[in-house]
């Protein structure tokens, strides 16, 4: 049984209801800087969309870190390498190409995209009504370039939420986290237990 098979069976579908120790440990083995990250799966300019749009779907705040201090554009592309099989990937690379054509990329390269190109793309397809979300996900046709567009942006923004939740850093820092779990409280307000923390896994 080849790696992907093992991880794959250790139950990490696209649901991400849990992480196991071996996506703990690729997770944490994450350790580039963000400027001399090298994508693994992804081309260059492929590797630079999904860290600018990750970073724009997970910002740096006063409180928090942002999704490119936990490298989660980094997780994607080992994730996407070592885990995904060859439709799964062809699929993402395809999103993804609908993702730079939508954002109408100039001849010199995603390089000369700025902040608002992303912005925009972002607002367009995550922020539009239910109504039109759902136009976009159930477009008329498979191939539709907004349907393509729509299920690659939902796809990138929920792994990435998943990553950064499931990082080490979040989880300790950010998370209520308790390394050695004690007495179960069951009806008692989250408030109370935790100051409205989602516990870390």
């Amino acid at each position: 049984m080849n790696r992907r098979d093992v991880l794959k069976g250790l139950g990490l579908t696209l649901g991400y209801t849990i992480a196991t120790p071996s996506i703990m440990s690729l997770l944490q083995s994450c350790k580039t800087e963000v400027k001399l990250w090298t994508p693994k799966f992804l081309s260059v300019d492929e590797g630079t969309v999904v860290k600018n749009l990750v970073d724009i779907m997970l910002p740096k705040t006063e409180a928090t870190p942002g999704a490119l201090d936990v490298n989660v554009p980094e997780f994607i592309d080992l994730y996407t390498y070592k885990v995904y099989n060859e439709q799964q990937q062809l699929k993402f690379k395809k999103g993804l190409n609908a993702i730079i054509k939508a954002l109408n990329t100039p001849a010199e390269g995603v390089s000369a995209l700025e902040y608002k190109d992303y912005d925009i793309l972002l607002a367009k397809y995550l922020k539009a009504s239910k109504k039109q979300r759902l136009a976009y996900q159930n477009g008329s046709d498979k191939d539709d370039e907004d349907t393509i567009v729509f299920n690659a942006l939902l796809e990138l923004r929920n792994t990435a939420v998943w990553a950064y939740k499931t990082s080490e850093q979040i989880g300790e820092t950010v998370l209520a986290y308790d390394p050695i779990p004690g007495a179960q409280i069951g009806c008692a307000p989250l408030e109370e237990l935790t100051n409205g923390k989602a516990w870390s896994l």
